[in-house]
């Protein structure tokens, strides 16, 4: 139950004022922020990419991680005199690239996630994958999840790092593309499946941080059909599809919803394809989507950024405009965006 469902009187009761508001019944707090979200955030409205409001600065820095992976780190710019008014302000949020992209294809998804108030992490992850890739490539593992999370606790705490003290290491999301999402998946449910985890002992336990996952174009059917149906109870989890993606299909994206344990959400995207959260479509090197998109990639990097963020507000940030795009508005009003949440 949200927020915003807990507005709602109950048997025998007289409605509720809310809590946030202090002033305002709960019913009109629910038509006050539905307004808000749609002047403050006017681009769904109108299909367009300018923002009324000025997002917070970004800055990128490079990072080598505890496991040797090197990681490109976006967060919002702080200025010294404000961070002491900034504690503990950003969750942390990795992001999962899929098979054979390189990290510089998320660029675009970090910059807009740090925009919307988080510390984003995108490492590079080399792995061999015998007899197929004998020589080291780049596929991700939920070990990265942990390798993430350890360096912002350390950088939380060196008064050297320009990441001292304002993030939040009680809260961290991960977000998976393809492969990457697949491994965001089992490393929510603490699963260690050969294929994406070469932790010691076959074993496999994510931060106690770890409190949200949204992945793109992954779903829990395997090549041959079988579903996988994985507990998902310890995370909220959504499922960002592309209605034209011709590597993981919508249809597999329906299936893999109904097995998840809420909160859940499917975000589906039309027109986009299987790389539209990347820069390009089909990235030198990666398999190739044999669908071609509708939606500039332009415009698919910034709904699945956008919605992907209403997603990790509303699950880290407990934002209520979040909820409100999430849960009663349901989608973008230009018909881009359809969301199915539980």
């Amino acid at each position: 139950m949200s927020k915003l469902d807990e507005c709602q009187p109950q048997a025998d009761q007289t409605p509720r004022w809310s809590k946030a508001s202090g002033l305002l019944p709960c019913g009109l707090l629910k038509v006050l922020l539905v307004f808000l979200a749609v002047v403050v955030e006017p681009v769904a409205a109108f299909g367009t990419h300018v923002e009324w409001r000025l997002p917070p600065l970004v800055q990128k820095a490079a990072l080598t991680l505890p496991n040797g992976d090197e990681a490109d780190v976006y967060a919002p710019r702080i200025r010294s005199p404000s961070r002491i008014w900034l504690e503990d302000a950003f969750p942390v949020v990795v992001v999962l690239q899929g098979a054979l992209v390189d990290k510089s294809q998320y660029r675009n998804l970090g910059r807009q996630l740090a925009r919307r108030g988080f510390v984003v992490v995108i490492p590079n992850h080399f792995r061999a994958f015998p007899p197929l890739f004998p020589e080291p490539q780049l596929f991700s593992e939920v070990g990265v999840v942990s390798a993430v999370f350890d360096a912002m606790v350390a950088a939380d705490s060196d008064p050297e790092s320009p990441l001292y003290r304002i993030i939040d290491t009680d809260k961290m999301g991960a977000v998976g593309h393809s492969l990457g999402g697949l491994v965001a998946l089992e490393a929510s449910a603490a699963e260690c499946s050969p294929a994406i985890c070469t932790a010691p002992g076959g074993t496999y336990e994510p931060p106690l941080a770890l409190k949200a996952v949204a992945v793109y174009g992954a779903n829990l059917v395997d090549f041959d059909g079988t579903l996988t149906d994985l507990d998902t109870s310890r995370v909220p989890v959504a499922l960002v599809q592309g209605a034209l993606d011709g590597i993981a299909t919508l249809e597999d994206a329906e299936a893999t919803y109904l097995t998840l344990e809420p909160p859940q959400a499917l975000i589906t995207i039309e027109g986009a394809n299987h790389y539209g959260m990347c820069r390009e479509n089909n990235p030198l090197g990666a398999t190739p989507d044999p669908v071609e998109p509708t939606l500039s990639q332009r415009k698919a990097n910034f709904h699945i950024a956008r919605w992907i963020g209403f997603w990790l507000r509303a699950n880290l940030r407990e934002d209520p405009w979040a909820e409100v795009w999430l849960y009663e508005i349901g989608g973008s009003f230009d018909g881009v965006v359809d969301v199915l949440a539980d």
